[in-house]
């Protein structure tokens, strides 16, 4: 099977030009503060702002958007964020 995964929206992401040159520290902060409330866990902020840098903004509002419709937004957040990751790893593990 050959998986394209270049053709991800979020695939190259970490080889671009990194978004935390890009981001002003008060949107990232405004940003994981918004999560935090929606999510009613504080304890998550400064992952929050990881995954603000590294997907960038508008990557974040599309699956705070996406989570907003399951009965617990939050774990579902997290799940489409740890997914990110994992496919990442994986298109950065196929291409060496």
């Amino acid at each position: 099977m050959n998986y394209q995964f270049d053709k991800h929206p979020i695939a190259n992401r970490q080889l671009d030009k990194p978004v935390k040159e890009q981001l002003p520290i008060e949107a990232v902060d405004k940003l994981a503060d918004e999560l935090v409330a929606e999510y009613s866990n504080p304890a998550f902020r400064k992952w929050y702002c990881s995954i603000i840098y590294q997907y960038g903004t508008a990557q974040v509002l599309e699956w705070r958007q996406r989570a907003s419709s399951g009965d617990n937004a939050g774990r579902l957040f997290s799940s489409y964020v740890t997914d990110a990751k994992k496919y990442n790893k994986a298109s950065r593990e196929l291409s060496t």
